[in-house]
């Protein structure tokens, strides 16, 4: 059988479907940028498996690929593959749920620290020469902060970076609320999260971080109104998407200063280029979108998505498929070419 990789794949997990697939074709889209549209479609023709991360697999190329049975889709939420048509032919997908949620609540974290501390911009000034310059006093003249302890965080979203946030926090001695209509009061407070309002979470949080997904729900869920419900001394933090603020409004908001500050790992158009209105801005932290950027998320989406496809290949049904309509004719397909000796 065949297989096309299109993404990022630990060396351990690449052996194992080698054991699987007599022919692997490896493609490094980090090295060498990503495949066309039409170059990627021509390479998984007669393809029975893709791996991938960020190409799209429209419903014309899994159509088009006859011996496809399956695709891994290296990602927490697939929204680059069309299930309507894989559930037609019969394709599982599987993805990689939590992959990297780790990663991007441990850069939460940092970006709240760095956020209280004034962090980013006591490194600029001591850079430019200024705390020589000014004296040994102006840091705490300029650059005070705030403690943690005793402070309200907000969470706006308590799945599986909602919820390993919490665990980081537990040891700040904060206190936290939180809203997800997902998730009963119950759950919440066995996380340590007091349910709150919508509301009530931008009203009294000093600190608001964002988890949530972005979908028709929540694009633009977030404006002029709820931004003028957070204290003057707070700081909102972002690591999820931009889309769910309208972005006009958030950058007035940092402009003319409605809250203390942001910091922000996702933007509404990216790569940014220097002119982009939030990048300067003393009140804003920007990262370039490098929340789930370790390697450790490799070998975790590798485990989960290949683990997953191995464990199917073996007559099991693995919690990450996410379309099981498409098992029954999957199975019946996969058996065939294995007999066969593809």
């Amino acid at each position: 059988m065949k297989a096309f990789i299109s993404s990022r794949i630990t060396d351990q997990w690449l052996v194992e479907l080698k054991k699987q697939f007599s022919e692997l074709e490896l493609y490094d889209w980090f090295a060498r940028g990503m495949l066309s549209t039409q170059e990627f479609e021509k390479r998984i023709e007669g393809c029975h498996l893709v791996v991938t991360e960020s190409d799209t697999i429209t419903a014309e190329m899994i159509r088009k690929a006859e011996n496809l049975f399956a695709i891994v889709d290296f990602r927490g939420t697939v929204i680059n593959v069309d299930i309507d048509a894989a559930n037609e032919k019969g394709v599982v997908i599987l993805n990689t749920p939590g992959r990297n949620a780790d990663a991007v609540a441990d850069l939460t974290i940092a970006l709240m620290i760095m956020a209280a501390r004034n962090v980013l911009r006591g490194i600029d000034a001591f850079r430019q020469g200024l705390w020589t310059e000014k004296g040994r006093y102006w840091v705490y003249q300029n650059h005070q902060g705030y403690d943690l302890p005793g402070k309200t965080v907000g969470l706006i979203g308590l799945g599986a970076i909602g919820r390993l946030v919490t665990r980081r926090l537990s040891g700040f001695n904060v206190k936290i609320i939180g809203y997800d209509p997902f998730v009963s009061d119950e759950e919440a407070l066995k996380m340590g999260v007091k349910k709150a309002s919508l509301n009530e979470v931008f009203q009294k949080s000093d600190f608001l971080s964002l988890h949530l997904p972005l979908n028709s729900q929540t694009k633009n869920m977030f404006g002029e109104k709820e931004l003028r419900m957070m204290k003057p001394n707070a700081y909102l933090i972002n690591t999820s998407r931009a889309g769910v603020f309208q972005e006009d409004t958030l950058v007035r908001c940092l402009k003319e200063g409605w809250i203390a500050g942001a910091a922000l790992d996702v933007f509404h158009s990216e790569p940014l280029d220097s002119t982009y209105p939030l990048l300067n801005l003393p009140n804003v932290i920007c990262t370039p979108h490098l929340g789930g950027a370790t390697y450790d998320v490799i070998e975790h989406q590798s485990q989960t998505g290949v683990g997953g496809l191995l464990e199917f290949l073996h007559g099991n049904i693995p919690d990450n498929i996410i379309n099981p309509e498409a098992i029954e004719k999957s199975i019946v397909r996969y058996k065939n070419y294995a007999r066969a000796g593809g």
